[in-house]
This record gives structure tokens, C-alpha cells and sequence, in this order.
């Protein structure tokens, strides 16, 4: 969550055993390999392993739970990202709910993630359900996160 996751065959497909349908498991598990580790690098305000798994490019786009938290391009999201792993020791997060899928290609994944967080401030405790998802492309063989948005979740 950000402020607010095998062999490849012709167009991305991944075949088994003769007669058995293509499957993009291997790819799916990849792409939550990836989004996991951005994750994990979020909470323990690891920088460099949160930039070395984003894509650096303009079409980058990270959409916080803030009113003006909108930073489109690597330099911006990048700022952000320091911004924001400063401050990050001030909340837990736990996933509850994870769903990935990946388009016929298996170039590109699309994750919803639902989180359970705690806010803590020197004045209370606050529990907070924050809803993710991202989009994840497969850029030189890796995962790269290319769009995150987070919401708070209704009561």
C-alpha cells in the first residue's frame, strides 16, 4: 500500500503439460511478488527498494487519500514516496483482502487490496479501513507499479 504484489510463451502465456490451457499463475505470483515488496518497503520506510520496484517514467501516477494528494511522474512520486516514509512509523497496516488479475498477455496487472490500518498520534488511536489498487507492467522481465491510488473505506 502506497500512502495510503516461469517460463513465458508466445505472447506471455505460460503452458503446461500438452492438452492443459495456458495459465498466468506464474505471472500472477510475480506480480504479487512485486506488490508485496513494495508493501513490505512502504511500512518499514525503505526508499530505495520502493523506487527500484516503481516504473521511471512520466506515465507514473500515485493518488493518495488526501485533498492534493495527486503526483503524476517519477520525479514526483519519488518526492512524495520521501515524504511520506518519514511519517510512516505513525501507522500500522494489515492486508485483509487481496485480489490480482492479469491481462491475456500477462504484461499487465491490476490489484485491489483492502487494508486495515492504525493511526496513532500522541492525542489517540484511530482504526481505519484504506481500500488500494494499483497497476503493475511488466517492463525488461519486471514488475514495475505504474498507478496506486488509496481511499478510505466507508463506515
Amino acid at each position: 500500500m502506497l500512502l495510503a504484489g516461469a517460463a513465458i510463451v508466445s505472447a506471455g502465456m505460460v503452458f503446461g503439460e500438452a492438452g492443459k490451457k495456458p495459465t498466468v499463475e506464474p505471472a500472477k505470483t510475480q506480480a504479487k511478488k512485486t506488490f508485496d515488496t513494495i508493501n513490505q518497503a512502504y511500512e518499514k520506510g525503505d526508499i530505495n527498494t520502493l523506487l527500484s520496484n516503481i516504473a521511471s517514467d512520466a506515465t507514473l501516477t500515485l493518488i493518495g487519500v488526501n485533498d492534493g494528494s495527486f503526483y503524476a511522474g517519477y520525479e514526483n512520486v519519488k518526492n512524495a514516496l520521501k515524504k511520506a516514509a518519514e511519517i510512516r512509523s505513525a501507522y500500522k497496516c494489515k492486508t485483509a483482502e487481496q485480489i490480482i488479475k492479469l491481462n491475456n498477455a500477462s504484461d499487465v496487472a491490476w490489484i485491489a487490496q483492502k487494508n486495515d490500518c492504525t493511526f496513532t498520534t500522541a492525542e489517540k488511536t484511530t482504526n481505519v479501513t484504506i481500500r488500494s489498487t494499483a497497476v503493475e507492467v511488466k517492463k525488461g522481465g519486471k514488475w514495475l507499479l505504474i498507478q496506486s491510488h488509496d481511499s478510505i473505506g466507508t463506515p
